[in-house]
């Protein structure tokens, strides 16, 4: 199957796409407030340099959530309206996952605690693990909204900006775990779990669109 990911839920713009044999493409910019000017050139940039056209595609994959509300939307329309155009199914896709999978890629961990910031002083958070079988992450906890200042560490290595955030706010990891504060989460990381959750039957018609906002769990529908 092929699967173009989009990934805009943070400061990062990225896009990847997955081919039937395996071959992995993508782009990749931090680049705030340019999502929406960036997008069309990433799938461009990664269909060309896969010698694809739109119509190859099987699936169109994004994060849903949670992450910067508009960073969200912006993936999410895009995606809903390429499914729409090409009339293939969508695959949506925890940041939070996303975020987990790219660290245990990155960082050769086998466990990670996944965190983004929320802003007004909160967290997004999430604890994954590896499965040795797919390579794959799983959630081994639900995904939480925390107060950065009182962040409940999981004792386990931990990556993203929300360590920064509950740094700042007061709040200390545990001491000689591996910390990766820099990461981000990336579409090439987004098309691997898209992968899976679309060949397990997870996929959703366009109109089916959720997103995952966490905060106040409002699902939006284009």
């Amino acid at each position: 199957m092929n699967i173009l990911a989009i990934e805009t839920a943070t400061e990062a713009c990225s896009v990847a796409l997955l081919t039937n044999p395996g071959e992995l493409f993508s782009a990749f910019e931090l680049a705030p407030r340019r999502h929406t000017e960036l997008l069309p050139v990433m799938i461009n940039q990664v269909m060309h340099n896969a010698h694809m056209q739109r119509g190859d595609l099987d699936f169109i994959a994004f994060g849903n959530g949670p992450g910067a509300f508009t960073g969200v939307r912006i993936a999410a329309a895009t995606a809903q309206g390429m499914a729409i155009g090409l009339g293939v199914p969508l695959v949506g896709v925890s940041t939070l996952a996303i975020l987990a999978q790219q660290a245990c890629d990155t960082l050769q961990l086998k466990r990670v605690q996944a965190m983004l910031d929320a802003r007004m002083g909160e967290i997004y958070s999430g604890l994954f693990e590896i499965n040795d079988s797919s390579g794959l992450v799983t959630a081994v906890s639900d995904e939480t909204l925390q107060s950065a200042a009182n962040f409940v560490w999981a004792g386990c290595a931990a990556a993203g900006p929300g360590v920064l955030a509950a740094r700042e706010a007061g709040s200390k990891p545990d001491g000689g775990l591996p910390i990766d504060e820099g990461l981000l989460p990336h579409a090439e990381a987004l098309a691997k779990l898209a992968r899976v959750q679309a060949e397990t039957g997870l996929a959703v018609p366009p109109d089916k669109l959720h997103i995952n906002y966490l905060r106040n769990q409002v699902a939006w529908r284009n």
